[in-house]
């Protein structure tokens, strides 16, 4: 069994202060961890320069790995300036983290670094292979990197091991200021790996898009490279959005930004992607690779679809939970879907249906990792746009 105790504080300029609301609030006397222990926090990115995040790591003796995220939620709490730490304690589960070498700007290390990160992880395990997965990264687009190739590493190295995680996002304007965290230093150009051991049996569930949605039959992806894709069906994809009635007119991709894609692949998994852009050629820059080949749709989302599906998705996960504890990552496109004054509209939906009293944590990402259970029996993980990721623990 693994407990959850979590900790929220809106102080970043005064460190003393978080300090202490985050120590009050965990209230180690009272509620003592158990042989294991870890920490996933989430945060606005100020709390870094404020050096909240180095003292917070220097009071806890575990690791303590995470991401920035503009958007947090814990039972009776949640702020888009906040920072969230919950803290994983087991006796019968165990908890391996490492963080990667520097990744270059363009991939051009990253297969080099990433195969360092899981053989570290792997050496520190002594060969048994972890039960699961926790990986976090920097939002890739600021590094000119696939997502998807940085999953793929950990697949490859791991592979029928089921990862879960997310990337950080910002909502300044580059993109910039998006961090992964790890035992109180922040990195933009740098990965952090979570291997959970032991008799640990978790679960996982997603959900993005509702089926009726879906504006126009399936079409192939022909031309693909990286995370810009080319054309779908033998035309440019901004040939194909004005053929469907998607855009306008040439030069307006990035209106297709809230109109999601659905991407069937090969293997029998199914990936969402966001446009986040032309590349100027005709081509859509996504929020990750969709392989040629693949049978994509795009789809239509209203407000109340985001109700419906983060609705559906938390009371099938209510059926599972069974005192668990309950991990949710919500891409922030959905959050920006939502608008400003609809912003925490998904987050208190799933919040009223779970109540206060269960051990859950919500938070926004540049990207959430996934599993996907084949019906070949292997596990393969995928980076997703604009879903909704949960996992019970």
């Amino acid at each position: 069994m693994i407990k959850m105790f979590s900790a929220f504080t809106e102080e970043v300029d005064d460190v003393e202060t978080a300090i202490s609301e985050i120590l009050e609030q965990l209230d180690i006397e009272n509620k003592p961890f158990l042989k294991n222990t870890l920490g996933i926090i989430h945060c606005f990115h100020e709390f870094i320069d404020s050096g909240v995040i180095k003292a917070i790591s220097e009071e806890l003796p575990f690791d303590v790995v995470g991401i920035t995220t503009p958007y947090v939620c814990m039972p009776g709490k949640s702020s888009s300036m906040g920072l969230m730490l919950n803290v994983f304690t087991s006796d019968c589960a165990s908890f391996t983290t490492s963080l990667s070498e520097t990744m270059d700007n363009g991939s051009g290390n990253l297969k080099q670094v990433m195969n360092k990160l899981c053989d570290d992880i792997s050496e520190k395990l002594n060969g048994e292979p972890p039960t699961m997965l926790m990986a976090y990264g920097p939002f890739m687009h600021v590094l000119n990197i696939n997502g998807d190739e940085f999953v793929n590493c950990i697949n490859n190295r791991f592979p029928n091991i089921p990862i879960f995680g997310a990337f950080a996002f910002s909502e300044e304007i580059d993109f910039s200021e998006t961090y992964t965290l790890y035992n109180g230093e922040s990195y933009s150009n740098a990965g952090a790996l979570v291997a959970i051991t032991g008799d640990v049996k978790p679960s996982f569930l997603t959900i993005a898009i509702p089926e009726k949605n879906m504006l126009h039959d399936y079409a192939i992806a022909t031309k693909s490279t990286g995370n810009i894709l080319n054309e779908i069906d033998g035309i440019s994809v901004e040939e194909f959005a004005i053929s469907k009635g998607l855009i306008d007119n040439e030069g307006n991709l990035d209106q297709l930004y809230t109109t999601p894609m659905v991407a069937r692949l090969d293997d029998g998994s199914q990936i969402i992607r966001v446009c986040v852009g032309g590349d100027g050629q005709g081509g859509a820059v996504m929020g990750g690779h969709v392989p040629e080949g693949a049978k994509i749709v795009f789809s239509i989302m209203e407000l109340s679809d985001i109700i419906s599906t983060s609705s559906e998705i938390t009371e099938n996960a209510m059926k599972l939970l069974n005192s668990k504890n309950m991990m949710i990552y919500s891409c922030m496109a959905r959050i920006e879907f939502l608008g400003p004054k609809n912003r925490e509209l998904e987050a208190n939906t799933m919040c009223k249906i779970i109540g206060d009293t269960e051990s859950f944590f919500y938070a926004s990402a540049g990207g959430e990792i996934y599993p996907q259970f084949l019906s070949d029996g292997k596990v393969v993980s995928n980076l997703q746009n604009y879903s909704l990721a949960v996992c019970i623990l």
